[in-house]
């Protein structure tokens, strides 16, 4: 079973609540959902001024080794697939390397 993987990040709503939205996503489809919540400390930078990737990586070091294999092991399935399927670049590796 091959997961995909979403990264986002969400402000908590009154009556605390988080709401996703996806166009991935479909009504009625049962999610996984990890819940990330960063630690209040005195450094001088807060999350506004960290990239958005950045803060995705950051997030994604935090997980557990366990579920950051699983991560890894879904997208490596995702992109065998897409290469198995996708001959294209075999084409573009197959020719001659030409130096100037």
């Amino acid at each position: 079973m091959v997961k995909s993987t979403l990264y986002t990040t969400a402000k908590v709503l009154p009556g605390n609540r988080i709401e996703i939205q996806s166009p991935d996503l479909t009504v009625g489809q049962t999610v996984e959902v990890v819940i990330l919540v960063q630690e209040v400390s005195s450094h001088s930078s807060t999350t506004e001024d960290i990239s958005p990737s950045l803060k995705q990586r950051l997030a994604f070091l935090k997980l557990p080794m366990t579920e950051r294999r699983n991560i890894l092991e879904s997208q490596a399935d995702i992109m065998l697939s897409h290469y198995q399927q996708d001959y294209e670049w075999q084409e573009l590796m197959a020719g001659d390397i030409i130096e100037y």
